[in-house]
Formats: structure tokens, C-alpha cells, sequence
């Protein structure tokens, strides 16, 4: 996996993700850190949007809340849970995460921090 020294995140492939997401989905998690309009428009099946009002996206990134209480579903906080310690955490958007303060860049920052199993798949979505 080739390394994106700006944002400092691993690189996979759109092969790559298809790959792990046919052998197990379950201890995936794909995050696409878009804005809700273009994620309505279009997006990669089984991704979840993480849209959250900007004060929200403050804590998170300044470590006052869990990625975990952001989430209202049930289902998708324990396969967040699950993942934190045997999964993996897929991020996409509009390319690698450049900008420390967007969405891609602050949920990127915390998953490291939290020594959670994050990559970043290449390429504009």
C-alpha cells in the first residue's frame, strides 16, 4: 500500500476494498467523508456518511467525544465498536485528506490516535 506522506494515511485500491469488503465486511468499516448531498447523489454501497454539526465535529476532533457517540444506530455504533479493536476503518472523499480541519482530515486524526486500523482509499470519489 503506498503511503500519502500529506496526510500520512495508508493508500488502498479500489480493488483492494472490494476485496476485503467480499471476504469480510463485518470488520469494515467505510466512512465517506463527503457532504450528505453528495453522498445522496452517489456512494459506495455499505458507506456511511459522516456528517455531524460542526460543534460536534469541534469535540471530535479536540477528543471531548468518542467517534462512537456521534452515531445514533445502534447496529452501526457496535460494528464501530467492533472494528476499533479487530477491524478496519476505510475513509474516502474528495481525495486524501489535505485540510487537518475537515472531516476526512479530523476523523483521520482521531482514528491514529485512538491506535485504530485506518486507511484512506485513492483517488476522487
Amino acid at each position: 500500500m503506498p503511503m500519502d506522506s500529506e496526510c500520512e494515511c495508508d493508500l488502498v485500491s479500489k480493488e483492494w476494498l472490494l476485496a476485503k469488503l467480499r471476504s469480510d465486511e463485518r470488520d469494515t468499516v467505510l466512512i465517506d467523508c463527503r457532504g450528505s448531498n453528495e453522498y445522496s447523489v452517489s456512494h459506495i454501497r455499505s458507506a456511511v456518511n459522516f456528517s455531524i454539526p460542526t460543534i460536534m465535529l469541534r469535540r471530535l476532533a479536540a477528543g471531548k467525544i468518542e467517534l462512537s457517540s456521534t452515531v445514533q444506530c445502534k447496529e452501526l455504533k457496535a460494528r464501530i465498536n467492533h472494528c476499533r479493536t479487530r477491524g478496519i476503518f476505510v475513509l474516502y472523499g474528495d481525495g486524501p485528506p489535505r485540510d487537518p480541519d475537515s472531516v476526512h482530515g479530523i476523523l483521520l486524526k482521531r482514528l491514529k490516535q485512538d491506535s485504530v486500523q485506518v486507511v484512506c482509499l485513492e483517488g476522487k470519489h
